[in-house]
């Protein structure tokens, strides 16, 4: 007596390689929208806390990434920490 194979699972909108098989729906994709140009404020007010907070989640999210080992990214992220201190910090 042989074993039966286990059916196939399928998720709701993943692409699957059973895509061609019946019964099994395609994921649908929303058509394109159309850009439209952005423009942006040449400068940006943030409140004591809300600075305080980008830095603690900077440095927090930079922490985390480079437990993970992924120290390009963590770098990035410590870079635009060390801006974010240094105009937060700049007189001038």
């Amino acid at each position: 007596m042989s074993m039966p194979e286990p059916a196939a699972a399928v998720v709701p909108g993943s692409a699957t390689s059973m895509t061609g098989l019946p019964g099994v729906r395609t994921p649908t994709r929303p058509a394109p929208r159309a850009l439209r140009p952005v423009s942006f404020s040449p400068t940006v007010v943030l409140a004591k806390a809300e600075a305080f907070d980008a830095c603690q989640a900077l440095a927090d999210a930079g922490g985390r990434l480079v437990r993970f080992g992924c120290t390009d990214e963590a770098a990035a992220l410590a870079g635009l920490f060390e801006l974010l201190e240094r105009r937060l910090t700049d007189r001038g």
